[in-house]
């Protein structure tokens, strides 16, 4: 029995690609087991047990981006990230690192016991952990084309696209009339007036509070306006009262139904989320978080150049934006959905499944 680690923690897209590609290789080989290696304050808590697989945990140790006190302190939890990863690793057959500040010193520790690393990059700017983990990693996938231009080692690294869930890839393959039996269920479900249109609205798992403020700001005119709203507005966040048109939400389990039956959705720029974008075939506004080295920006790109997105930086997005905005931005989705067409999406789970199981078995 090969033991496989999966690493990635924090945010959904680190441990949902993880957990895509956990399940193909569990469906496809009856000679392995997958365990996941996560921290206690990320969304892999709640996601990884649920889906049935053994979690480690180690403690968190986040890489400073300014000096103050507390960076003081990161050496030492680094190490003692270190220590507790060799230990989950040692007996690994093979690691495979999905980004995340976990990442790191998990890389670190499977290089000195001789495990075998595979990382996955999610998003178009590599972060700070897959930076590290490339120069020891015996196999290299990225989600992202433009990945490459970074050279190096990421100029050959393996284009597999972004591993997530089967349902999402199966709505581009739906028949008009399965999609629109679909459409129908959702909105009778969600007691929304079918003659009007929808924007679902989401800030990721954990939800965005300056999407939701804003959202709640511009609210009565845009019901006023026709539109139904679908509002994901986060797990840790009050839900609001619902009313005739507004759904309010606390976290999403059935997204392949919500892209079916939006009009326009409205997002952050995560990996995950333009990747299922991509595979659902939406028109999105992006809204990019600001954070990191800029990668949600460069995340939705793709999206925006083949004419499926428009981004509105974080700090533009007002509800007097969205309100004056959103004629033009339904306009363009009107045109995309009309000119959507269906098909077959590259299955990056499939991909680095098959690439990991001819590694284990010697192929």
């Amino acid at each position: 029995m090969q033991r496989i680690l999966l690493v990635g923690g924090g945010t959904a897209g680190h441990v949902e690609p993880a957990l895509a590609v956990a399940d193909w290789l569990l469906e496809n080989s009856e000679d392995i087991s997958c365990e996941f290696v996560g921290t206690k304050s990320g969304i892999e808590m709640d996601l990884v047990p649920a889906a049935g697989l053994k979690l480690h945990l180690v403690t968190k140790a986040p890489l400073p981006r300014r000096f103050n006190l507390s960076s003081l302190l990161w050496p030492y939890k680094f190490i003692i990230s270190i220590l507790q990863s060799l230990r989950i690793v040692r007996s690994a057959d093979l690691l495979i690192g999905f980004g995340g500040y976990v990442s790191a010193p998990c890389y670190i520790a499977a290089k000195l016991n001789r495990v075998p690393i595979v990382i996955h990059e999610a998003n178009a700017i590599p972060g700070w952990a897959n930076k590290l983990g490339i120069n020891f990693a015996e196999l290299t996938f990225t989600a992202f084309a433009s990945t490459s231009k970074f050279g190096g080692k990421w100029a050959s690294a393996i284009l597999a696209g972004m591993p997530i869930r089967e349902e999402i890839f199966e709505i581009s393959s739906l028949s008009k009339s399965e999609r629109s039996a679909r459409w129908d269920a959702t909105y009778r479900k969600l007691e929304l007036d079918r003659s009007n249109r929808t924007i679902f609205i989401f800030g990721g798992s954990l939800g965005a509070q300056s999407i939701n403020a804003v959202v709640a700001k511009a609210l009565p005119e845009l019901l006023s306006a026709g539109f139904n709203v679908i509002h994901a507005v986060g797990q840790n966040n009050k839900l609001p009262e619902s009313v005739p048109g507004y759904t309010p939400l606390s976290y999403i389990t059935n997204m392949a139904d919500m892209y079916i039956a939006s009009d326009l959705v409205i997002s952050r720029g995560g990996a995950v989320t333009c990747a299922e974008l991509d595979a659902a075939n939406s028109y999105a506004l992006i809204v990019p978080l600001p954070i990191g080295n800029g990668e949600q920006v460069a995340n939705a790109q793709d999206l925006v150049d083949k004419g499926a997105a428009r981004i509105c930086l974080n700090s533009e997005f007002t509800s007097e934006w969205l309100l004056s905005n959103i004629e033009s931005l339904a306009l363009a989705a009107d045109n995309w959905n009309i000119k959507r067409v269906a098909g077959a999406k590259s299955r990056a789970a499939e991909l680095i499944g098959s690439r990991i199981l001819q590694k284990v078995s010697g192929k």
